[in-house]
């Protein structure tokens, strides 16, 4: 019988929820970054959208999680099928894929013979970010990573001066990644919205501590 994964309930159940994948997604230096920012926290509201929204962008979906996560699949339907089942793949592999119409690459299909490339990759994930890693040169992924500097350096100017009038800002902020979704040009489209937002937001934050300050 497969495992059944009970739903985190608690903040701290999602939290550690969090820090698992992390530490499945890269390692155990990932889930220690994580949580150094997150464990700071005392506000539940705050903790929990900085949880959310860090988790977020720490968790880009590559080429190394794309590989997990398709390993972690196989290996889940192999428990619950009997025989020899054989699974197929739709990939869009970097340089091998022509571009569609919406700017995306065309998927193809491949057999289990990937299965192989997939354990590759697996392994290989402690490059992400690095200056050997062979798919952190692209545009989205660039994008990616300083989305992640910009979000623990935003966080780094508001925790420390939560207040009254700008706690709920705050919380926006930090929930502002959860919008970043979808891959290629959506993906670049809704970060253009959030990178608007995000000005906002700074903006209204820095203003409520001025007023907070003037008027004590």
């Amino acid at each position: 019988q497969p495992k059944v994964v009970k739903k985190p309930k608690s903040l701290d159940e999602k939290i550690a929820f969090r820090v698992e994948h992390l530490v499945k997604y890269q390692g155990k230096g990932l889930a220690k970054r994580y949580r150094k920012l997150v464990d700071a926290i005392e506000d539940p509201h705050l903790k929990e959208a900085v949880a959310f929204g860090y988790h977020k962008l720490l968790t880009y979906k590559d080429e190394y999680e794309v590989a997990r996560l398709h390993l972690e699949t196989r290996d889940k339907a192999a428990k619950q099928f009997d025989g020899d089942f054989k699974m197929t793949f739709h990939l869009a592999p970097p340089i091998l894929s022509k571009m569609g119409p919406i700017g995306r690459p065309l998927k193809k299909q491949f057999g289990e013979a990937m299965l192989r490339v997939f354990k590759l990759l697996a392994r290989m994930k402690k490059l992400r970010g690095t200056p050997l890693d062979l798919f952190g040169r692209s545009e989205e992924r660039r994008m990616e990573r300083a989305l992640i500097t910009q979000f623990e350096t935003d966080m780094a100017e508001v925790l420390p001066q939560i207040n009254g009038a700008n706690r709920d800002i705050a919380i926006e902020l930090a929930e502002l990644p959860l919008q970043i979704r979808g891959f290629g040009p959506v993906k670049e489209a809704n970060e253009a919205k959030a990178a608007k937002t995000r000005e906002t937001l700074l903006a209204r934050f820095r203003e409520a501590g001025t007023g907070l300050a003037a008027a004590e």
